[in-house]
């Protein structure tokens, strides 16, 4: 693990919490280079176009699995923790992530998502 990136994920949640601590008050810090905009597109905005990429391209259990693999609205779980709740080998489920990303890298949506970002 590179030890720059842990200091700059660091330096990004501290100055996050600098802004929610000051929001609403005088000594607020402006929102104008929101750290999680990505091309100026609001977060919202990207998070529904990514939930319909994955709503559409991929089955309830692929979905799933995607999402607890990488964090997305629930708690990381890592491969080990999943193949011992699914019954299986970390192999096993590695080789459904390879599926799963390959299956979004060509969807028609992910073709969308990269137009909308790249306007």
């Amino acid at each position: 693990m590179d030890v720059t990136e842990l200091h700059d994920e660091e330096n990004l949640l501290v100055q996050m919490q600098d802004r929610w601590e000051n929001y609403g008050s005088p000594d607020g810090i402006a929102d104008t280079n929101d750290p999680f905009d990505l091309a100026g597109v609001p977060r919202f905005e990207l998070s529904e176009k990514i939930n319909s990429l994955l709503n559409h391209a991929l089955t309830a259990d692929e979905n799933l699995l995607l999402r607890q693999t990488l964090g997305m609205g629930c708690k990381q779980r890592s491969v080990k923790e999943l193949a011992q709740q699914m019954g299986t080998t970390q192999q096993t489920i590695q080789k459904k992530l390879v599926t799963i990303v390959e299956k979004l890298r060509y969807h028609d949506d992910s073709i969308q998502l990269w137009k909308y970002l790249n306007r």
